[in-house]
Formats: C-alpha cells, structure tokens, sequence
C-alpha cells in the first residue's frame, strides 16, 4: 500500500511541477479575438463562404428514414 501512495506522490509532484513550468497567460477577451484573427490570416487564399442553413426540428416519434 505504502508504494502505492508514493507512486501517487511523486505523480503528482511532477504534474505540479510541469503546471509551474508553463508559461501563463490570462489574456482579455479582445486580446484573444485578436490573436485568433492574425492567426487566421497567416493562411493565404480566399475564404470559403457557405450559405446560411435553415435549422428544422426533427421530432424522433415521427422520424422515418427511406433509403
């Protein structure tokens, strides 16, 4: 039992470790919309625009499927 709670130990030793180590960054909210956007136009080429989709209800009770 006692290697058992050691192994627990030093698993979490070194996720706590590896947690510290990486760098934090607490962006707002536009900071984050903008590197999304630079991220985005890194890419070349047109963009794809796809019509907008008309969402239908489907009710399960009356579903049918005709292959």
């Amino acid at each position: 039992m006692s290697k058992f709670i050691v192994f627990a130990l030093v698993i979490a030793t070194i996720c706590l470790i590896l947690v510290n180590a990486a760098p934090t960054q607490i962006l707002d909210a536009q900071t984050a919309i903008n590197k999304i956007i630079a991220a985005y136009n890194r890419y070349p080429g047109r963009s794809i625009v796809h019509p907008w989709e008309v969402a239908t209800l489907i009710d399960p009770n009356t579903f049918v499927v005709h292959f």
